[in-house]
Formats: structure tokens, C-alpha cells, sequence
């Protein structure tokens, strides 16, 4: 059976962006992650979801979408 649960390099590499986007991203409201102390799961199968929901949305700069994405 195929793990549904990937770490932060997984993730990333599943997505291929670089982990400290990835890290970024799972503090965004609604993003498919457990976060136990200093470990983040994140479930890959969500995680598909979030993308496709997300999508060609384009926030202009990094921290734009940190902001919109927090209090949005």
C-alpha cells in the first residue's frame, strides 16, 4: 500500500519546489498538513486537491501570497 503521508523534501520534490517554499506553504490556511511539534505531515492525496483548488491564482510577490493566503 502506498504511504499517503509525505514529509516536508517530499513534498517538495513531489511538487517540485524547494523545501523552504514547501515549509512556507504549510503555514497557509487550509493547506493538507498535521503538524506534530517540529514534524509536518503532509497528505498527499489533499494535497492534489489543494494544488488543482489553487491553481493559476498568481499573488505577485512571495510574501503577497503569505499575506492573502493567512488572512484570507
Amino acid at each position: 500500500m502506498e504511504k499517503i503521508g509525505l514529509n516536508l523534501k517530499k513534498a517538495a520534490q513531489y511538487l517540485g519546489i524547494n523545501e523552504k517554499l514547501m515549509s512556507e506553504l504549510t503555514k497557509t490556511k487550509g493547506f493538507p498538513c498535521i503538524k506534530f511539534e517540529r514534524r509536518i505531515v503532509i497528505n498527499k492525496l489533499e494535497l492534489n486537491e489543494w494544488f488543482k483548488k489553487n491553481a493559476g491564482k498568481h499573488f505577485g510577490f512571495w510574501a503577497d501570497f503569505i499575506i492573502y493566503t493567512r488572512y484570507n
